[in-house]
């Protein structure tokens, strides 16, 4: 056993240095930051009216020095963009100046408006309602929406509690909270 053992942390010791030459042969964090800063400027060229040429030649420049360390999408992005700025049978697009009806049948679906909300519903609208004769329609009772149990009696409440705040003109009234604290409890027996 102490024989075995001896071995495992001779060979350790002996694949140690290649180890840490091994990863320092990597990107350095410096490295990597003026690439992504390179490809953040070039991305933002896109989304202003800069001239094709000006776009053609940062994404060149990207393409030809700032990829050490780089994703393979963010190179295959960048060579695409730059191909297709060098190309004149294919207009760019741009942006700033493309209708929203242009921008959706290029990216398939209508383009997001924010970058919290969720993404757009691509499917239809709605379905299409069943067809109903306009007898059966006018002889059956419109149903009311469902109402949870006691909220007739809570906006009653809200009511008082909205009328007696009015009065206080704008200054929190403790009777009226207390009022309200005592209202709302009798709803729900």
């Amino acid at each position: 056993m102490g024989v075995g053992r001896h071995c495992l942390v001779g060979r350790v010791r002996e694949l140690l240095p290649f180890a840490l030459l091994a990863a320092a042969c990597g990107p350095s964090f410096q490295a990597v930051y003026e690439c992504d800063v390179h490809f953040e400027h070039c991305y933002a060229l896109e989304e202003k009216a800069a001239s094709a040429a000006l776009k053609r030649q940062c994404w060149r420049e990207w393409v030809d020095g700032y990829t050490f360390g780089q994703s393979r999408d963010r190179i295959e992005y960048a060579t695409k963009r730059y191909a297709a700025l060098a190309s004149d049978s294919r207009p760019s697009l741009d942006v700033s100046s493309a209708s929203s009806e242009t921008l959706a049948d290029h990216a398939g679906g209508p383009s997001p408006t924010s970058a919290f909300a969720p993404p757009p519903n691509i499917a239809s609208a709605q379905p299409p309602a069943p067809a109903a004769s306009s007898a059966a329609s006018a002889a059956a009772p419109e149903k009311s929406p469902l109402r949870a149990p006691g909220a007739d009696c809570g906006d009653a409440c809200t009511q008082r509690w909205t009328s007696c705040s009015v009065a206080c003109k704008g200054v929190a009234c403790p009777l009226c909270d207390q009022a309200y604290r005592a209202c709302m409890p009798r709803c729900f027996r």
